[in-house]
């Protein structure tokens, strides 16, 4: 889970913002076989699907990478990369990874 340190709005892009204050986030993921193309030649490839909701189970943030992008706990990087974006926007708030 990420906790904020205090209840604010969050800055999910330079264009969007929650609707209402959050203070707790939680992410969740699944992972997906798909296909993509190496020279031509279709092979088979595991990607994780993530989402960051709010603690109404609302959708904030999304995302779809390789499963070879990981090289550890998936949830915790996962975790991770989600507050690395969030402080890229809301550079008054401190998320802490409560998974660590």
């Amino acid at each position: 889970m990420i906790q904020l340190n205090k209840k604010s709005f969050l800055s999910l892009s330079e264009d969007t913002q929650t609707s209402k204050k959050v203070q707790l986030l939680s992410v969740n993921y699944t992972a997906i076989l798909m296909q993509k193309f190496i020279d031509d030649t279709q092979v088979p490839q595991g990607y994780v699907k993530s989402f960051l909701y709010d603690e109404a189970k609302n959708i904030l943030m999304e995302n779809l990478q390789e499963d070879t992008d990981f090289n550890g706990n998936i949830l915790i990087e996962l975790t991770d990369n989600y507050i690395a974006k969030l402080k890229a926007l809301n550079s008054d708030i401190v998320f802490t990874n409560t998974l660590k």
